[in-house]
């Protein structure tokens, strides 16, 4: 069955000038470049979670099986999006999608651009590069999946409006980055995401201006907090920087020890990234 899917979505790209298609099955798919489209597969770890995804009112079944399956092709065209927006594949108009579970079966064509994701990077991107935003997110993919020397941790980083947001903060350390050349605070460069990484162990938040360069590392945030609404069970850090973007132009980035990304603008929550599924 997945070799007559991808043979068929093969021939949907082509109809529909896509350049794109992603499979997601348990089954085991080579990456390759078939005809001038790009065949991408999904993590296996994606399958299982999209088999485990159900809709659990036990009444109409027949409904229940109809939102059921529309739930499943929503979420993995949400997915696909995201992990071609961390691969840093170019923003298609158009992306076909092979699923191949054992729940459902089927091909879809995703929207990258109508994402969350690419939403979120555009409706940040009147206060901060989109470059900047990208390059944040893939050291928060990082730091999510990798944490520290074996041991998950959390961060945040508060990106542009680098002068009020310091207004609004304080040193709980030296800071590690004052005085330092431009070039090895830039977040831009992959190279300066080692040293993220370790301090990103301690306490506080990175302070981040428009361009990608570092500020501050170890940062004690002290914006209001009164009157946010933020969803249940997020701690002192989700709260501090969904607040300091209420007070400022800021953007705020928060990665979660139990491997969530999520972005804040305006003290409001834009998206969640479920990194385990990547």
């Amino acid at each position: 069955m997945l070799k007559l899917l991808l043979e068929e979505a093969v021939k949907i790209a082509k109809k529909v000038n896509s350049k794109v298609v992603v499979v997601i099955s348990n089954e085991e798919v080579e990456e390759r470049i078939d005809e001038g489209i790009m065949i991408f597969v999904a993590p296996r770890s994606f399958s299982m979670a999209f088999d485990a995804l159900s809709y659990e009112e036990d009444e109409y079944e027949a409904k229940k099986r109809l939102v059921d399956k529309f739930i499943k092709f929503s979420h993995a065209g949400e997915y696909i999006s995201t992990m071609l927006y961390f691969k840093g594949v170019g923003e298609e108009e158009s992306v076909i999608g092979v699923i191949d579970s054992e729940s459902v079966k089927g091909i879809i064509v995703a929207d990258p651009v109508r994402s969350q994701i690419y939403r979120m990077v555009s409706e940040c991107s009147d206060r901060v590069d989109s470059k900047v935003i990208r390059s944040v997110l893939n050291l928060s993919l990082n730091i999510a999946q990798k944490g520290r020397e074996g041991r998950k941790i959390g961060t945040g980083f508060v990106i542009g409006d680098a002068e009020e947001v310091l207004k609004r903060s304080r040193q709980l350390i030296l800071n590690p980055y004052e005085g330092h050349p431009e070039k090895v605070r830039n977040l831009i460069e992959p190279t300066t995401w080692e040293s993220v990484m370790e301090f990103a162990q301690l306490d506080g938040v990175f302070v981040i201006n428009k361009d990608g360069i570092i500020v501050s590392a170890g940062r004690y945030i002290e914006a209001s907090v009164k009157d946010l609404k933020l969803r249940e069970g997020l701690g002192g850090r989700h709260l501090a920087c969904a607040a300091i973007t209420r007070e400022t132009e800021a953007i705020a980035v928060v990665v979660s020890e139990g491997g969530d990304i999520t972005v804040y603008k305006d003290g409001n929550e834009l998206i969640v990234i479920n990194t385990h599924i990547f």
